[in-house]
């Protein structure tokens, strides 16, 4: 649990360094400072407080669309669902008491299922991290904390959960801010549309190839064999699976309600440091709407068969429902093309429409978004293990596809599963437009 001190220099009220520039406030615990120095590399961890550089942006991938940030000083989890997550370090180098020892501040999911909120309701009664995620998925936190506590995993039955946007509303039609982090982080959300196979197939689009005894075979449409989400047939001898967590303590999500597909798009917005510097900007998203038709995936009642979301049909889509005189989708558009300049997108490539439309939806959004770095997610789950490299494949040929040019593109920063696990990718504040590992 975090001390008092912390808390206070969590909510943005303790500004100034105790030790040296460029080092935030004390976190004393040595189990915190050994889990910062892993997660977010030594040479951005004060080894006497456990505090991270706050005049850097930080972010450490940990499997699939989850990633920890250190952003002024705070910790963020983005998702906290963690792929092959063991009771022992081995493909994943990591167990979840390392989560827990780093000590977030916040965590925000992107919508809840269970690829993306899995542990989160554990990790914030462990350290009291607060969580913000739709008020759907709020539902399953408190769900989730309480049968933690009836499982004798944790010692307390709630979690803070912030719901973010309003029950029932359609995607785009709020944009909401989040306080928590003023003035030094400006952090707005609205709701998009989760990826899906419902909306009209592009004729244009790189779709996702077929295989067959280990091979991609070319597509008909295109004739492109990647990506066919194969994962390399020497990776389990490589990486021997060890004991699953879930198999001593499932922690995991209990996956009811409307919460699983109602997407959140966060904007995080850092204030320059004190040399008149232009703001920081980064934003995230888990998944990757087709906002070219208005659909997202289908979110029926099971018992009903009816959508929980007014407006939306039966197949996910939003057809003839308009948002600020315009299409879902369109006024989507609009909201992401009034976002630049972004610096970073942390965006999802591998969607539910990639049998559909390939990875065409999130070449969308970039284009909206014109983010000057992008980097991508969602790649150890839906996209087996070790197929990362076949989806950029499939992401480049998808902005060719779109007739973009190549100077036009964001700089690249592919990650690759497992090298780039707990890999820091690093933007100083003073010289936002160079970035390494």
């Amino acid at each position: 649990m975090r001390g008092f001190v912390s808390t206070i220099a969590a909510a943005g009220l303790l500004l100034c360094s105790f030790s040296e520039p460029g080092i935030a406030n004390s976190h004393t615990s040595a189990a915190t400072t050994a889990a910062r120095q892993k997660i977010f590399g030594l040479d951005n961890v004060d080894p006497k407080t456990g505090e991270v550089r706050d005049d850097r942006v930080i972010f450490s991938w940990l499997t699939n669309a989850s990633f920890a940030v250190a952003v002024k000083g705070n910790v963020l989890l983005l998702d906290t669902y963690v792929t092959r997550l063991e009771v022992q370090p081995g493909r994943t180098p990591f167990v979840i008491q390392d989560l827990v020892d780093l000590d977030p501040d916040y965590i925000f999911l992107g919508h809840g299922h269970f690829d993306h909120a899995d542990n989160a309701a554990y990790i914030a009664a462990q350290t009291g991290a607060s969580i913000f995620a739709s008020p759907e998925t709020c539902d399953n936190m408190a769900i989730d904390a309480q049968n933690n506590f009836n499982n004798h995993y944790t010692n307390v039955k709630t979690v803070t959960c912030k719901g973010i946007t309003s029950r029932g509303s359609l995607p785009g039609s709020q944009i909401v801010p989040i306080h928590d982090l003023d003035p030094q982080v400006s952090i707005t959300v609205f709701k998009h549309l989760h990826s899906t196979n419902t909306g009209v197939t592009d004729p244009h689009a790189v779709p996702i190839a077929a295989s067959a005894a280990g091979s991609c075979l070319p597509t008909p449409a295109q004739g492109n064999t990647f990506p066919c989400n194969l994962q390399d047939p020497r990776d389990p001898q490589l990486f021997p699976a060890g004991t699953p967590l879930s198999t001593v303590m499932n922690i995991a999500t209990s996956r009811q309600g409307a919460g699983g597909p109602i997407a959140l798009f966060y904007v995080f917005t850092v204030k320059g440091n004190e040399n008149g510097r232009d703001p920081f900007r980064f934003v995230w998203h888990n998944s990757t709407g087709d906002i070219e038709d208005s659909c997202a995936l289908p979110n029926n009642n099971p018992t009903t068969g009816l959508p929980f979301e007014p407006g939306q049909a039966a197949n996910g889509c939003f057809p003839g429902v308009t948002v600020n005189g315009k299409s879902v989708g369109a006024n989507l558009a609009s909201i992401m093309e009034n976002l630049a300049p972004v610096n970073v997108e942390l965006g999802s490539v591998v969607s539910l429409g990639f049998n559909q439309n390939g990875e065409r939806d999130v070449v969308d959004y970039i284009q909206h978004v014109h983010p000057r770095y992008f980097i991508p997610n969602h790649v150890t789950a839906v996209a087996n293990e070790g197929s990362s490299l076949e989806w950029k494949v499939g992401f480049s040929d998808a902005l060719k596809a779109k007739n973009i040019p190549q100077a036009s593109w964001p700089q690249i920063l592919w990650i690759v599963d497992p090298n780039d696990y707990l890999r820091p990718i690093v933007f100083d504040l003073d010289h936002p437009n160079d970035t390494h590992f």
